[in-house]
């Protein structure tokens, strides 16, 4: 089968999309608005750099804007190639792009476009990125309240598909290896350390801040020592100063020689990373569905996180512990909560998520359903 693939391979749910489709030995043509990342598509692919005039998704505001260059260019690649599904990953100024060159059939995974659209009767979206999304002949989201949204701004007779990336759960399972026993030991993390992770590269809107502020808090209340593990930078020209505001916050407070500061973690370690912890704690102020709330499900790890509206209806409801969002002190007490019960309390709880990870989430349960509506759409089903 021949996919022509759009979007940034740079992240890593179009990574392994990517490594499915050469398991399966299909032909795909991968454009990016990066060079950079062309050595991460696999072997044997077409690779081919576009950058439209305007890289991003359009503001709210912004009407659709023709790029001619793209537009041409994309037509030039699939008059060449002759795809038989184009699969657009995120919405954005190429994934426009790609809607007004006219290809197809177009399959869009919307990522987080919708994560802040849950129980909104007119969501915010710009009229560039409805116009990407009512394009589509299928829309995949990744959190079940997502199902309903995505209806609404597609185009009579698309497909909507709820399909999570999940994890290889194989490879996030529960046990500390050797390798988590020696990364504890390389950040200074004692064997008897209780360490709370928090899994999300540093953001403004991951709630990073009310993680430390929350951890001071709770600190004289833990059982036993512990630390807090945040993990290297993300993106964007706020990062740094976000992330001195925040350390400036509990700086001088006694929790401050419990922060522990991970590198930038590759998504091939992360087993390693979640092996070397005992909780996850996640506080974003909106998401979609978090790959790394299944990864942490998968390794039987504890989580803490607000329950979210994209999250409703999925295993975080019952399965994780659940906390106020925007509440200093209602995180501070979950933590407590967490680091003090005895293991023994919670474990049937964490059996529990493996299953459902195992059952609902599993590389071998996501793929072939991807597979399967890849053949659907080429064959007009």
């Amino acid at each position: 089968m021949r996919i022509l693939t759009i979007g940034p391979v740079g992240v890593v749910a179009m990574q392994r999309v990517l490594n499915w489709l050469a398991e399966r030995d299909a032909e795909v043509w991968v454009v990016d608005q990066d060079d950079s990342y062309r050595a991460l598509a696999p072997a044997g692919f077409h690779f081919s750099v576009l950058a439209p005039a305007t890289r991003d998704a359009p503001a709210p505001s912004a009407a659709p804007v023709i790029d001619p260059q793209a537009v041409a260019s994309l037509q030039h690649i699939a008059a060449q190639f002759q795809p038989e599904v184009v699969h657009v990953h995120n919405v954005d100024a190429l994934g426009l792009a790609c809607v007004q060159a006219g290809l197809g059939p177009l399959l869009v995974s919307t990522w987080g476009a919708l994560g802040q659209r849950v129980g909104q009767t007119e969501p915010s979206l710009s009229p560039a990125v409805r116009q990407v999304l009512a394009a589509a002949d299928a829309l995949i989201v990744d959190a079940p309240t997502l199902l309903a949204p995505a209806q609404a701004l597609a185009k009579p007779g698309a497909r909507i598909e709820l399909l999570p990336m999940g994890a290889d759960t194989q490879r996030f399972r529960p046990g500390r290896t050797e390798a988590a026993l020696l990364w504890r030991t390389l950040f200074g993390i004692p064997d008897d350390a209780f360490v709370l992770l928090s899994p999300r590269m540093w953001g403004a809107f991951y709630g990073h801040q009310a993680i430390l502020q929350s951890y001071a808090l709770a600190c004289p209340r833990f059982n036993q020592p512990t630390r807090l593990a945040l993990v290297g930078l993300g993106d964007g020209p706020d990062v740094l100063p976000h992330m001195a505001a925040a350390w400036r916050a509990v700086a001088h407070s006694d929790a401050a020689a419990a922060v522990r500061w991970l590198p930038r973690i590759r998504y091939q370690q992360m087993p390693t990373l979640y092996a070397m912890s005992d909780a996850v704690v996640n506080y974003p102020e909106v998401d979609s569905f978090a790959a790394t709330l299944i990864e942490a499900a998968a390794c039987e790890t504890p989580i803490i996180t607000p329950l979210l509206p994209t999250y409703r209806g999925a295993f975080v409801e019952t399965l994780c512990t659940l906390v106020e969002p925007g509440s200093l002190e209602a995180l501070a007490e979950a933590m407590v909560q967490v680091v003090n019960q005895p293991p023994g309390e919670r474990q049937a709880r964490l059996d529990q998520a493996r299953q459902v990870a195992q059952r609902e989430y599993d590389d071998t349960v996501i793929e072939p359903r991807l597979w399967t509506l890849y053949q659907e759409l080429a064959r007009g089903a």
